[in-house]
């Protein structure tokens, strides 16, 4: 079987927090018997001068983004897709992504997987234009229409698949979202078990402050605190001003083996992974923790509720919940040891079981073989 992988932006050989389900994905993909793999390039996104003129004075007078990919760069990349298409003859084709797929030719068995809709984020993160999304939207109703499969990574992503653009359920598939690990990090499942004792160790990872609900979190640490209950929240992905019990740590680059080993370090070091997200399709993060065994406390918005299971691996508040709400649940936690144990032994379960790249190749690969 030979299958053609269409990337993003980034080859899916590298594995970074940006490409890291690309890296799963390929790499689980490839090394399947019988299976022959090759992937084209990554798309450029480069705009052309109307484009880039356009796009900065939109950004200027309306603080959004114009659209997300530059459509001219878009049609020189149809070219390239369909020249792969032609050259490597592939059985199937697979993509996470839309955008390189608008201009595709596409003449046989199409794997389609994605995270989230258009329609299903416009209203709760409106980074772009309303005429953004709408092209967005078509752009994106290409590959779910034409797919012969979709994979998504939450039950509430397949209702939006399904609801809204009418694709037939019998061709949507729910994969939780998985992380990939390297073999020499993943902990051994019976050494990462601990109590739960102050100093709390909060651990937050995200890159945009607002969207990722850092401001809910460093609340929550603050209250904590007044309370009673020493808590420390380091802050992952980007740079700030530290506070009194709040660090920011910056950025890591997983595709340096120092920066992703200390990566990493930070879900040993934590006691849970607060994920206050006002939106989220599904958090890899969330897998990436699990390995570790670190319970997640997070929100029903998006898809979360499919990465976390509530009372199971950690705590599913409603949507929009307010620093009180995850106080209140840190510390019943914190006076209910054995809780915070089940949690932790079950997210690791969890993780061996469903959220690893090695069970969810075996998953995609089976649907691979079903459209084949």
């Amino acid at each position: 079987m030979k299958i053609l992988y269409i990337p993003g932006r980034w080859a899916p050989t590298i594995q970074t927090e940006f490409s890291g389900s690309d890296y799963g994905a390929f790499n689980m993909l490839k090394n399947k018997p019988g299976v022959e793999m090759a992937f084209a390039d990554p798309l450029e996104d480069t705009p052309n001068l109307i484009e880039k003129v356009l796009s900065r004075a939109y950004e200027v007078f309306s603080d959004k983004r114009l659209i997300k990919y530059y459509p001219s760069a878009l049609r020189k990349h149809g070219e390239i897709v369909n020249q792969a298409i032609s050259q490597y003859q592939p059985d199937i084709i697979f993509s996470k992504y839309s955008a390189p797929m608008v201009h595709a030719k596409i003449d046989r068995p199409f794997v389609y997987m994605c995270d989230s809709t258009i329609q299903w984020t416009k209203d709760l993160w409106p980074a772009f234009s309303k005429l953004g999304f709408w092209i967005m939207e078509k752009w994106e109703a290409k590959s779910i229409m034409e797919c012969d499969r979709l994979i998504t990574f939450s039950e509430e992503s397949a209702d939006v698949v399904k609801a809204y653009y009418k694709k037939d359920p019998s061709k949507v598939s729910v994969m939780p979202i998985p992380a990939y690990i390297p073999p020499n990090i993943l902990p051994e499942k019976n050494t990462i078990l601990k109590k739960i004792t102050t100093p709390l160790h909060l651990l937050l990872v995200g890159k945009r402050f607002h969207l990722r609900g850092m401001d809910i979190a460093i609340e929550t640490a603050k209250l904590l605190n007044k309370k009673g209950y020493p808590t420390e929240l380091r802050i992952v992905g980007i740079d700030g001003e530290d506070q009194p019990y709040i660090n920011y740590m910056g950025r890591y680059d997983k595709e340096n083996p120092k920066e992703m080993n200390a990566y990493f370090e930070f879900f040993n070091w934590a006691d849970l992974l607060i994920h206050p997200s006002r939106f989220h399709s599904a958090g890899i993060v969330i897998s990436e923790a699990a390995a570790f065994a670190l319970p997640t406390i997070t929100n029903a918005s998006g898809g979360l509720a499919t990465t976390v299971k509530d009372d199971v691996t950690g705590i599913v508040l409603p949507k929009h919940s307010p620093p009180t709400a995850y106080v209140e649940s840190i510390i019943s936690l914190i006076k209910d040891n054995d809780r915070y144990q089940s949690y932790q032994s079950a997210a690791r379960t969890r993780f061996d079981e469903v959220l690893n790249w090695e069970k969810a190749g075996e998953k995609l690969f089976q649907i691979i073989q079903e459209v084949y």
